[in-house]
């Protein structure tokens, strides 16, 4: 009970029962796989990024004005680093695997260049393309060092902290909304 419980034995498990769907049907695996890694990388990042923002940030709001209440730093010391672990990983698998699925698909670096130019053929991913790219920006550049001075893992004053928590919003704000049609995107590429 314990390995099914914990994160590698779901993990594993999961993996290996898709494995066996693969094998007991006619999915043409090669690229099937990687269109499903793809989608699947694209939910937990999207998940976490739904979960940040409707869950985790208005929690923490409402944990700093009470105080009668245990406060925010279980969710900030213990639960946001992991969860922006994952965040970061799974933006990073998502965007990776998009490209190499335009490799694939668009026969080389065409699949790039076309998807990236708006090339004819490519008019729905080209816009999906762009919007994961400045999604995964902003995971990367702007949202990730912001919570690293939000939550104390970088040094930072209490204006910098101000500063870096409007910067992490507004930045999460843009990715939830370009969220909504890149997997539509996505989606419809397939």
């Amino acid at each position: 009970m314990a390995f099914i419980n914990s994160v590698k034995g779901k993990i594993l498990i999961g993996f290996v029962l898709s494995v066996l769907v693969i094998l007991g049907t006619s999915i043409q695996y090669h690229y099937a796989f990687l269109v499903w890694l793809h989608v699947l990388a694209g939910i937990v990042w999207i998940g976490l990024l739904y979960y940040f923002n409707f869950v985790q940030v208005p929690a923490m709001g409402e944990a700093l004005k009470d105080e009668k209440g245990p406060g925010p730093a279980a969710i900030g010391k213990y639960i946001a680093p992991r969860a922006l672990l994952w965040f970061r990983m799974a933006a990073a698998t998502t965007w990776i695997l998009g490209v190499l699925l335009l490799v694939l698909q668009g026969r080389g670096m065409d699949g790039i260049i076309g998807a990236f130019t708006f090339a004819a053929g490519y008019e729905i991913i080209s816009i999906g393309a762009w919007m994961g790219t400045i999604m995964a920006f902003n995971v990367w550049f702007i949202i990730w060092p912001n919570q690293q001075k939000i939550l104390g893992m970088k040094e930072a004053s209490k204006e910098e902290i101000v500063k870096a928590k409007e910067n992490a919003s507004l930045a999460s704000s843009v990715n939830v909304i370009l969220s909504i049609p890149m997997l539509l995107t996505m989606i419809a590429w397939h």
